[in-house]
């Protein structure tokens, strides 16, 4: 056991997890790549952040003869920089190994055994051949070994180019292609016809790039055809290689160094128009590469057909290549606002932490940007990436800048944030909702855009039920019932819409008092799609009320004895003839204060009723002081229940009391009635009546023209004459009154059977009442009645 764990640590060692100075923890082995290449690939972990890498162990102890191969590559890539070449990041050289550190990659025989995308073989083979122009022309050196087992790809499935053991230049005083050239894996297979006739000596004499462009010809074979056993079969059987692509294919591998293509011729051919590399997935990318020199012009119309065919790309390159060009043209300018839709859709292919990583991030910083292009395409495209946002982000990050378009002087801006709104509120704090948001809401209601009102009533609607109780009671009614005044009839439409759409917000009371009467404004608008939307909100709005009054009890009153309402008194089954007798009884007192206060003058005596004042006149004169409840229950004993009969006798058609009844039903309690009676102070002299079209007759025959005269000029507070009937005294005036209430029949007497008996009888009765007062009169002319006479006289 001992012994395995020593072989463990050994090789940790080896792999350099404890060498010091190197930050990189070596992970798991690509074993298949052994096989192809003098290296050891391993997937690595950086250890300060955690990030992918791909790490190449070349063990010294073990491959001692090929050493020298790999130092060379170890030299050669960390002076590379090049975007179609493999990118180094850090190494390490001991004598025990040696190790580079590069972007995480995977070998490129693992794309090719799964059956790649057609796109990403073309543009693989594009990006290889740059590579090799790059070098060959460049740099004025051969890489000698162009082979599958020297090309790697990236995450996205791009093509990047390795294996520079052979990499140098002819000019070199010992170039390391001609003496270790054999060396390296599959050297014999994919050897030039130069080489297998000479040796590898015989590159010296040959141009550049005379062996890196047959290799180029065997790699196009293997791409589309897998691997070759050997040269010769190359030409004889070209497989499924794309036509437009055999010509120079076959130029590559011209057995003559002479008339072989170059990489540059490859290039050539395959951009020509409808050359092999002229496809909108090769176009798209060479466009990115090259943005930054691009006229904004191409810029927009190269993102409006991105946007269209993005979508057909692999998701995988999409996610890995397009994106990160796309994310940098947008945030910093070249791209603009047109990329953003494209971005969105590329986004589908990630996860949610790297959506937010990747995309989120960067939308977050954009929208604090001041380029107008730019927030109206992030307000456009908000619902893609709205669901990906935390509310803490839209809180505090996004709102802040979303809301100064409220206020923007661009109308557009002005809409397009208020569409936004609806895609935020669910993510919005309470306080702003309900105070923030709603005074920008208020503001854009009287905008002078007739769109944006519009918009404002609709957006109201739509969030209403993100709003607290007491604020949708304050703010929904006043608001929707301004959008129907508004001058622009859809805003009208929006308003009425909106009303309907949150009714089950207002109780029956609310829209019977203030929605329906606003909405019936608009029944005869002179636009009929408000019309028709109008009687469709207040039929709704009336079923609504009419369902709560069903529910109703059939009356509010109460018994003034205290006495409850009978029981069949009821929503469902109670005529109103059980309702009324239930009433008037307990209004009984009420009618008795009322008709002492219009037929019996202060003194004690009866009035005509048609000259006597009506509750309303009396009301008007606002008389302050007012009796005790124990005088008017005095009056009415006095004057007795035989009071409605004298005025049943004396009005025909009881128009005066039929109003007068119909007014008591207005009260709660009779008692109310009573109490506004008795709030007036008997005056010490009488009220005259209100003046008629015709002077009234006294029906005690005391009023003479001239006191007639004096009432139609009486105001509150001003005495009125003396007349001889007010120089009775108070016990003669009892005394007839109590006589003349004592007459009147009972409404159960037999005489009041027939009403023109009853008149008649009054009548009697009131003559014979003149001439009782008549001797009265008489008998007192030498007493004190007629000091007082003097005196007034005096």
């Amino acid at each position: 056991m001992a012994f395995f764990s020593g072989i463990v640590k050994s090789s940790l060692s080896l792999l350099g997890n404890n060498t010091p100075g190197f930050g990189y923890n070596i992970g798991d082995k690509v074993e298949f790549y052994s096989d192809q290449s003098i290296w050891n690939l391993h997937h690595g972990i950086k250890k300060d952040d955690g990030s992918e890498v791909s790490i190449f162990v070349f063990d010294c102890i073990k491959n001692k003869d090929r050493v020298q191969l790999a130092r060379n590559a170890f030299k050669r890539i960390r002076t590379m920089r090049h975007p179609d070449v493999l990118r180094y990041l850090d190494g390490i050289e001991t004598d025990q190994s040696i190790m580079l550190v590069t972007d995480p990659i995977e070998p490129l025989s693992s794309q090719l055994n799964q059956d790649p995308d057609k796109n990403l073989v073309i543009w693989g083979l594009y990006k290889v051949a740059n590579a090799i122009k790059f070098l060959n022309n460049d740099c004025d050196m051969v890489h000698g070994s162009i082979k599958i087992a020297s090309i790697f790809t990236n995450k996205a499935g791009e093509w990047k180019l390795g294996g520079f053991e052979l990499l140098c230049s002819m000019k070199e005083e010992s170039p390391i292609i001609l003496t270790f050239g054999g060396l390296v894996p599959d050297a014999q297979r994919y050897a030039t016809p130069e080489v297998k006739k000479s040796g590898w000596t015989a590159i010296k004499e040959l141009p550049a790039g005379a062996i890196d462009s047959y290799h180029l010809g065997c790699l196009v074979y293997e791409a589309y055809n897998h691997r070759f056993e050997s040269t010769d079969s190359l030409l004889s059987q070209k497989g499924t290689i794309p036509v437009s692509m055999q010509r120079v294919y076959t130029s590559l591998l011209n057995p003559s160094f002479k008339s072989r293509a170059t990489a540059d011729t490859f290039l050539d051919e395959g951009l020509r128009p409808k050359g092999f590399f002229s496809n909108d997935f090769v176009k798209v990318n060479l466009f990115l590469e090259n943005i930054s020199i691009k006229e904004q012009s191409e810029k927009e119309g190269f993102f409006r057909k991105l946007d269209s065919s993005i979508e057909t790309f692999p998701s995988e390159f999409s996610k890995y290549k397009i994106l990160p060009e796309l994310i940098k043209a947008f945030e910093f300018g070249s791209g603009g606002a047109k990329a953003l839709s494209a971005i969105v859709k590329v986004g589908d292919y990630l996860s949610s932490q790297e959506y937010e990583t990747v995309i989120i991030e960067p939308i977050i910083r954009m929208f604090s940007s001041p380029d107008r292009a730019i927030r109206v395409s992030l307000l456009e495209n908000m619902p893609k990436f709205i669901d990906h946002m935390t509310t803490k982000m839209v809180t505090t990050q996004v709102f802040p800048n979303i809301a100064t378009g409220f206020t923007d002087t661009i109308p557009i801006i002005r809409e397009q944030t208020i569409k936004s709104i609806l895609l935020l509120v669910p993510k919005l704090s309470e306080r702003i909702v309900n105070y923030d948001l709603l005074k920008y809401l208020a503001k854009l209601q009287m905008d002078s855009e007739p769109g944006i009102r519009t918009n404002t009533t609709i957006c109201l609607g739509k969030i209403a039920k993100y709003l607290s109780d007491s604020t949708r009671r304050k703010v929904l009614v006043p608001a929707f019932t301004r959008s129907l005044r508004d001058g622009f009839f859809h805003a009208r439409i929006a308003a009425l819409m909106a009303l309907n759409a949150t009714s089950e917000y207002y109780d029956a009371q609310e829209c019977a008092t203030r929605i329906i009467p606003a909405v019936s404004l608009v029944l005869v608008d002179k636009e009929k799609l408000v019309r028709d939307q109008a009687f469709k909100v207040i039929n709704s709005l009336i079923n609504k009320v009419q369902d709560f009054a069903e529910k109703m009890p059939v009356t509010a009153i109460i018994e003034q004895s205290g006495t409850p309402v009978p029981e069949d008194v009821t929503a469902q089954g109670t005529s109103m003839s059980g309702v009324f007798g239930g009433a008037t009884k307990g209004l009984a007192g009420w009618a008795v204060s009322s008709i002492q206060s219009r037929f019996t003058s202060p003194n004690g005596e009866i009035e005509n009723p048609i000259t006597s004042p009506s509750p309303v006149s009396i009301e008007s004169h606002k008389v302050v002081a007012k009796p005790t409840r124990q005088s008017s229950l005095t009056m009415g004993n006095q004057l007795g229940m035989q009071t409605i009969e004298a005025d049943e006798a004396i009005d025909d058609n009881n128009d005066g009391w039929d109003e007068e009844d119909n007014t008591t039903f207005g009260f709660n309690q009779p008692e109310e009635v009573n109490e506004t009676w008795d709030n007036f102070e008997k005056p010490s002299t009488p009220f005259s009546p209100l003046p008629v079209h015709a002077t009234p007759v006294s029906s005690f025959g005391a009023y003479g023209h001239s006191g007639s005269k004096a009432q139609g000029s009486m105001k509150l507070g001003h005495k009125p004459k003396v007349n001889d009937l007010d120089l009775l005294d108070d016990e003669s005036s009892e005394m007839n009154n109590a006589q003349y209430a004592a007459e009147i029949p009972s409404r159960d007497s037999p005489t009041s059977a027939n009403k023109d008996d009853r008149k008649a009888e009054l009548e009697r009765r009131r003559e014979e009442r003149r001439q009782r007062m008549a001797e009265l009169r008489e008998k007192k002319k030498g007493g004190i009645g007629a000091k007082k006479i003097e005196n007034i006289g005096l």
